[in-house]
């Protein structure tokens, strides 16, 4: 008798009431409208740890019921800061030194060798 290879990376099924959540992605969590101008690998690098964070924010929830409400609180007002930067694009940081100075800059006022 010939069976499916078992994987144990998935874990078992869920029952069919309980099935996981769909993923959020930059699109969903910006309302539908990333802008096209900025890095899409940066903002679905964001978007990974966001939802890790809103991960960790429920679980604490599930830990402290007494706590719930203000993780939810949390969480929404991170999704909508975030949906909302996220909607007008990201772009990486500029690359060290791309500035200008870097670690030869002065702090305001003084002069090198001063």
């Amino acid at each position: 008798m010939a069976s499916a290879p078992i994987s144990l990376d998935q874990g078992p099924p869920l029952p069919p009431n309980l099935q996981p959540a769909p993923q959020a992605s930059a699109a969903s969590l910006a309302g539908g409208q990333v802008n096209s101008s900025g890095s899409a690998a940066l903002q679905q690098s964001v978007v990974e740890d966001l939802m890790f964070v809103e991960h960790t924010l429920n679980r604490i929830g599930m830990k402290m019921p007494a706590a719930a409400p203000v993780v939810a609180g949390v969480i929404d007002l991170m999704q909508k800061g975030m949906g909302a930067i996220l909607a007008q694009g990201a772009s990486p940081p500029p690359a060290p030194g791309v500035q200008g100075g870097g670690m030869m800059m002065s702090p305001a006022g003084q002069t090198p060798g001063a």
